[in-house]
């Protein structure tokens, strides 16, 4: 039994008393030990104890893993953390002294803060030499490192000191030109220094070319007006690919261009005591070692310190600043999202909605560039009825200084608020395209009212069409101001109504493809360097083409992957093969002749599109690109029609009154009898052969369900109406004809409340989404409401989305929440599942049921419903909305249209699922996994019970296996009882080490087996005796092989070295507890998952790289290779003293799987130039250890946790073990490659593809057969 807990007192405060419940729920649990917590969840054991110490409150990850672990309710204990949090951030305001400040939070530095800005100076002067010795200076650098703060908390107090100097300051605005012109002119003589900070906006806000141009010409005309004029110009790093637009404003600061990097740390130490010492206070040496641990690799992170050490001076302990203040407020990353969150959560709901409505008027969507921060007038802040509460919201948010107030705008204190807090981040994303359109709204009308309302300046077509219905709903028209009401109103009043919907078409970008590559062969012929280098050049250029169509022409970059290889073999075109092999993109088909306002969509099985225009229905098929029908359109009639759904011969049409018939596709024949009538909006059921009407009187709303096949109305439903909200005198819609708006597969856009109904696939049952109630699932053949007492409650955006899905068999149902997707056996109530995952727009079924496909808008993800706990899939969208969305787990592809978000998708773009759904998938995980060195042998750990562990030994190449059993002895208190796998092969492979961990009897003896691989038998067993109360948690062969390295934990663990000749212990290293040990090939040199460096010929242990989840050498042992919790890799030198390289993946959009991204097998190949990563998401990617860069694309794997990498002698050929799935072997040479691209590209390039790429070199055929 472990170590008792020390007695908490839960009346000491908010911290020991939610350690106490922690601890009563562990014991609820059976008694769990942390180590077998920590084995489910995935958390050290050290930390999950340290959460219920009760010295501080654990992180809410921490938090709810330690929950997870012990079967705990998530949500429950969610509100039980953030309600410990804000009494102990109350309990500690209550001490505040009301002193000032040392820190400033998220707002900038201005000139009189000089006395606060610290750790810059180096970078302070240099700014300051440019700008004395020439006219124009750039200085830039990413969002959040502090370029704002360097002018006017720096520079300008520099200027100042030394006098003479007039200082003009601007940040351009929507209107730079206008605004500032007076400015910019020359003044009456002396020097100036004219400063554009935030240049960015002159791209972000200013939407007249014309005026942009303008203003860049007055700022570089102001630059030499006269003899003593400078101009300081600060923008964002991404945004200096606009500067090419401008060749004047490029030319004056190419040289002059100073880079904001990222502060050394001592810079940030001096940056974190400094401002803290000039007022009395002391900073914990710890916490500023993990400030500047945290910081020091963090993009954009000075904003993110700043703030969280504002929140931690708030929670100081008397005059100190404590790691304890720093964690409670939420560390670096948390911390912006907790001052934000804490003030949501105290305001009450309709001030909740204002805060909302206020934040995103100060925020301007990036489009293929990042958010960014727009400043608001104060009046358009304040619309109408709710002035005084905007007005007491705007003043709760200046005072959490998330929103700063000059003169008389308002704007966001950093953008770091846009993707430091996930609510934010989610109001932007479930908005994005309203608030786009709200930006143009509101140019317009300003516009519209500085040209004394003009009629010639209003909406008219297309844009006025958009607009209207963007901010049809009384909610949409809350956001919008006095102003951009009134011009909305009058764009209204004097429209054509003649109008036709015209969707937006995404161009083509083949021509600039082509002029690209063309300019770019202009340039190479006039290269007159040696064949060699023109065809390295060549091969480049392919490969770097090839890469940019991935997404957009799959098979041709596949084809170029190949081309760039064959013109010149190189890193980069292996890159590229490699990569072309692994993408996930197979096809792209766009429809050739569509029509602008043509529907279309994909059958039920997804091999075809079909297309319904005015001219022509057409279909497709996906495979081969062929026509496969074509029939009349639908004429005018096609904007009565309704969206296609399932396999259906027949379009609802929706008529005049409300009255619904049905149009043949079949024979292009308009049907003249009428199914029935709905006046408020209809839409084809999920089969296709069934229709849904709603209709509504002022009591009531009704919902109908008619067979297309029989037109025999199968169900009808009236539920209560609410009461119109006040001040609607009648809906806007509710008049004869419904006013539709289709959004892609969704009902006729009428009443917000209107309840929405989803029938089954087989049109058996019907689900009733109906807003702020119960799900209601109906018996259609009964007519009556089956009893579903465990039914969700259902909101407005649900039902108005189409939330609630059923699976293929009708058996389950499928509810979709801004956090999660939860499923239902519809008979017997059973929660069968829950996908965790925010913002999910979409979902569709494999035909099995088995896969779950998904959008939340920025990814195409994929689950295993029997294991929804992460994607086992997912694949960037192309800025573009994706619909339609279809699997065949058979045939391994999932297909989607994509397209303008609000429009049709006219293109068909498949993915390649390879081992995701074709992989024999285990339902039990294995615990572990370990390859021999070079991979000739794999051993995978599996629980049997709770006293024994099943070892397979598996032959890689012939693939033979042995079973080997190792039990833990029974245990006389079973809650405290774990049985862990203990494994390690020698470093000649031909030796395995195993046995079960025992941590209910750390006294006892360790029982360890040797098994011989070679001979397939046992040769030894070792009996090592106990380690006092400290349990074994990890076994390593020593040096030479004759000894055994016996690794025990926790906290006091030590390292003991086991003489198998001897029998005995010769040596014991205390101090070095670990989960994982690594030992340098050919020396003496051991590290250990807790970051320690432990050199066993002198008993000494230093520190390493840091607490790391996967460790390896390389097989000369000059590099190691330390994964993290964060999913990074860092390379060291073989004596761990010097960092080599970073290998950071990039988590894209998501980024909020970071707990499982944690990196959980490494490998190096034979040579040490390549280094595979894994991680516990089952990404697989390769690096080139050198550059330190990532070579081809992630490798496909089945999407279950990677366990353990091994790269086979040959040094191209990669064995992957995976949690579900076992081994896989990758061939990672050139042949193999090929051979696989060529497959799966049908060919190489065919002659007339060959001289439109590569016109310069002759033909050559790359594929041995089947060339386009």
């Amino acid at each position: 039994m472990g170590r008792r807990e020390r007695p908490l007192d839960p009346a000491e405060g908010p911290v020991p008393r939610f350690a106490g419940e922690l601890r009563k729920l562990r014991q609820d649990a059976g008694g769990l030990t942390y180590r077998a917590m920590a084995a489910r969840v995935h958390y050290s054991a050290a930390t999950l104890a340290q959460a219920a110490a009760g010295d501080r409150l654990p992180s809410l990850p921490v938090a709810l893993a330690y929950v997870q672990a012990c079967g705990g309710d998530p949500e429950e204990w969610r509100e039980r953390w953030q309600e410990a949090a804000r009494e102990a951030s109350e309990q500690a305001a209550a001490l505040d002294d009301g002193g000032e400040a040392p820190y400033l939070g998220l707002t900038r530095f201005e000139p009189g803060d000089r006395d606060r800005f610290f750790g810059r100076d180096a970078l302070v002067e240099r700014l300051a030499e440019l700008v004395r010795d020439h006219l124009f200076v750039l200085l830039t650098g990413p969002s959040g490192s502090g370029k704002s703060s360097l002018l006017r908390a720096g520079l300008i107090p520099r200027l100042r000191a030394a006098g003479g100097t007039a200082i003009r300051v601007l940040s351009p605005g929507p209107h730079p030109l206008r605004t500032h012109a007076g400015l910019l002119r020359a003044g009456d003589g002396g020097d100036r220094v004219v400063i554009a900070d935030q240049f960015e906006e002159v791209f972000t806000l200013c939407a007249d070319p014309a005026e942009r141009a303008g203003f860049i010409d007055a700022l570089l005309t102001a630059g030499r007006a006269r003899p003593g004029s400078r101009v300081v110009i600060a923008v964002r790093a991404d945004f200096l690919r606009h500067f090419a637009r401008y060749p004047d404003l490029t030319g004056v600061v190419r040289d002059t261009t100073l880079l904001t990097g990222p502060m050394s740390p001592a810079e940030l130490r001096e940056a974190i005591v400094k401002p803290a010492a000039a007022r009395g206070l002391t900073v914990e040496r710890t916490l500023t070692a993990r400030l500047v641990h945290d910081v020091a690799d963090e993009p954009g992170g000075l904003p993110l310190m700043s703030h969280v050490l504002l929140e931690t001076w708030r929670r100081r302990h008397g005059r100190a600043l404590t790691l304890h203040a720093y964690e409670s407020a939420g560390g670096l990353h948390g911390a912006i999202a907790r001052t934000a969150e804490d003030l949501y959560d105290d305001l009450p709901p309709p001030l909740r909605q204002v805060m909302r409505r206020l934040l995103l008027r100060m925020v301007n969507p990036g489009q293929g560039a990042q958010d960014t921060r727009r400043p608001v007038p104060r009046p358009e802040l304040l619309t109408g009825e709710g002035e005084d509460d905007a007005e007491r919201v705007l003043e709760r948010l200046v005072r959490a200084r998330l929103v700063t107030i000059h003169e008389d705008t308002a704007e966001l204190a950093h953008e770091a608020l846009l993707t430091a807090w996930p609510r934010l981040q989610s109001w932007i994303e479930e908005d994005r395209e309203a608030l786009r359109e709200l930006r143009r709204l509101s140019e317009a009308a300003a516009s519209w009212h500085e040209l004394r309302r003009d009629p010639g300046a209003l909406y008219r077509g297309v844009r006025l069409s958009t607009a209207q219905e963007q901010f049809a709903s009384p909610a949409r028209q809350a956001d919008l101001s006095p102003l951009e009401r009134e011009f909305l109103a009058a764009g209204l009043r004097v429209r054509d109504r003649d109008r036709r919907r015209r969707g937006l078409r995404t161009v083509g970008t083949s021509a600039l493809l082509v002029c690209t590559l063309m300019a770019a062969l202009v340039a190479w012929q006039q290269n007159q360097a040696n064949d060699a280098q023109r065809r390295e050049t060549e091969a480049r250029r392919l490969a770097g083409v090839a890469e940019s169509l991935r997404a957009s022409d799959p098979v041709t970059a596949m084809r170029l992957s190949l081309a760039a290889r064959h013109v010149a073999d190189l890193p980069e075109t292996r890159s590229a093969l490699l990569g072309a092999m692994a993408q996930k993109a197979q096809d792209s088909f766009t429809v050739p002749d569509a029509g602008p306002d043509a529907m279309t969509g994909l059958s039920a099985d997804g091999t075809t599109l079909i297309s319904i225009g005015a001219g022509q229905v057409t279909s497709w098929d996906l495979d081969t690109h062929a026509r496969t029908l074509t029939r009349p359109g639908l004429g005018a009639a096609l904007l009565d029609a309704g969206v296609r759904r399932g396999d259906a011969g027949k379009v609802p049409l929706f008529e005049k009154g409300g009255k619904i018939t049905l149009w043949d596709l079949a024979t292009g024949v308009r049907g003249t009898d009428v199914l029935g009538t709905a006046p408020a909006g209809f839409e084809a059921g999920t089969s296709g052969r069934s229709v849904a009407g709603y209709g509504m009187t002022g009591s009531a709303y009704r919902v109908r369900l008619w067979s297309t096949d029989d037109r025999r109305l199968l169900l009808d439903v009236r539920t209560p109406r609410k009461p119109r909200p006040a001040g609607i005198t009648r809906w806007p819609w509710a008049s004869g004809s419904a006013s539709l708006r289709y959004d892609r597969d969704k009902r006729a856009y009428t009443d917000p409340e209107l309840p929405d109904a989803t029938a089954s696939p087989d049109d058996r049952l019907l689900a009733l989404c109906v807003p702020g109630a119960a799900l209601q699932i109906w018996d259609v053949a009964a007519g009556r409401r089956i009893s579903t007492p465990w039914a969700p409650d259902v909101t407005t955006e649900q039902c108005i989305n189409e939330r609630v899905r059923f699976t293929p068999d009708g058996r389950h149902v499928a509810v979709i929440s801004p956090t999660q997707v939860r499923f239902w056996d519809v008979r017997s109530g059973k929660k069968t599942a829950t996908v965790e995952y925010p913002r999910l727009r979409d979902l569709a079924f494999s035909a099995d049921g088995r896969f779950v496909v998904a959008t939340d808008g920025a990814d195409i993800l994929l689950w295993r419903v029997s294991h929804p706990e992460s994607p086992v899939f997912w694949a960037p969208l192309a800025g573009e909305t994706a619909s339609d969305l279809r699997i065949d787990p058979a045939a391994g592809w999932i297909r989607y249209l994509a397209g303008p978000d609000g429009d049709w998708g006219a293109t068909v773009r498949t993915l390649r699922l390879g081992p995701v759904t074709t992989a024999e998938w285990q339902d039990q995980a294995a615990g572990s996994a370990a390859f021999s060195p070079g991979g000739a042998t794999l051993v995978t750990a599996y629980a049997k019970g709770a006293t024994r562990v099943r070892f397979r030994v598996r032959d890689t190449r012939a693939g033979h296996s042995d079973d080997l059993d190792a039990s833990c002895r029974p245990s006389t208190e079973p809650m405290f009882h774990t049985c862990e796998a203990l494994m390690a092969f020698s470093s000649d492979g031909r030796s395995l080490v195993y046995g079960a961990g025992e941590s209910h009897v750390q006294s006892l003896p360790q029982r360890l087996s040797i098994w011989d691989v070679t001979r397939r038998r046992q040769t030894d067993a070792v009996v090592v005796p106990g380690d006092g109360d400290r349990a074994m948690s990890a076994v390593a062969f020593g040096p030479g092989d004759t000894s055994l390295l016996l690794v025990a934990m926790p906290v006091a663990g030590s390292t003991r070295v086991w003489d198998l000749r001897t029998r005995t212990v010769t040596s014991t290293i205390p101090d070095t507890p670990a989960g994982e040990v690594v030992l340098r090939p050919g020396g003496d040199l051991l590290v250990n998952s807790e970051g320690q460096v432990v050199s066993l010929s002198t008993g000494r242990s230093g520190p390493g790289p840091g607490k790391t989840s996967a460790l390896a050498f390389s097989g000369d042992g000059t590099r190691l290779a330390a994964g993290d919790l964060s999913g990074s890799t860092v390379l060291w030198d073989g004596a761990v003293r010097r960092r080599l390289g970073v290998l950071a993946t990039d988590k894209g959009s998501i980024s909020h799987l970071t707990p499982l991204r944690f990196v959980s097998a490494l490998a190096f190949s034979p040579d040490g130039r390549t280094l595979a990563v894994g991680d516990y998401t089952g990404l697989l990617h390769l690096w080139d250890t050198e550059s330190s860069t990532p070579i081809g694309l992630p490798l496909p794997t089945p999407g279950d946790a990677v366990l353990a990498l091994a790269f086979g002698r040959d040094g191209r050929t990669l064995y992957s073990a995976g949690r579900h799935t076992g081994l896989r072997t990758f061939d990672l040479g050139p042949d193999a490659a090929e051979a696989a691209v060529c497959a799966r590209a049908g060919g190489g390039l065919s002659p007339e593809q060959w001289r439109t790429y590569v016109p310069q070199l002759p033909y050559r055929a790359l594929c041995r057969t089947g060339e386009s």
